[in-house]
């Protein structure tokens, strides 16, 4: 974050998300408008995301969307279900299948209470935590 100061309990936005995933893909992020201009152009090219609201705090479906998307939207058994989390009605109908699937995959385990609490925002600490389940699960 600049400073010293790594700010595990700040929001994520979408532009940290998708340099963070730019640079995993090994793409230069350096230069450009914006200090996530080039991160962005690739994201859109390579169909993460749609571009909108950068600098707006990221959603937990929309991160798994996003990370999902990264994945090349693998397969997702369309029987499986997010049983267990008392809140799946409020996940948006364009996330269903990859909120399917980071649950199957062990990559979103939930919140306290059994939630997945898809419209919350995503905190750095909570990205870090699902990059690593993702690294882990191949």
């Amino acid at each position: 974050m600049g400073e010293g100061r790594f700010a595990p309990g700040d929001d994520m936005t979408r532009a940290m998300l998708i340099t963070v995933l730019a640079r995993l893909d090994g793409q230069d992020t350096t230069g450009g408008e914006t200090w996530y201009a080039k991160s962005m152009a690739w994201a859109v090219a390579y169909g993460v995301s749609d571009g909108t609201d950068p600098e707006g705090s990221i959603t937990r479906e929309q991160l798994v969307t996003m990370l999902y998307r990264y994945a090349n939207s693998p397969e997702v058994d369309a029987a499986m279900g997010m049983a267990g989390f008392v809140d799946t009605d409020a996940v948006s109908d364009w996330a269903q299948t990859a909120m399917r699937w980071a649950v199957e995959n062990g990559i979103l385990t939930g919140k306290d209470g059994g939630r997945l609490d898809p419209q919350g925002s995503a905190t750095r600490a909570e990205v870090a935590v699902l990059f690593q389940r993702l690294a882990e699960a191949g």
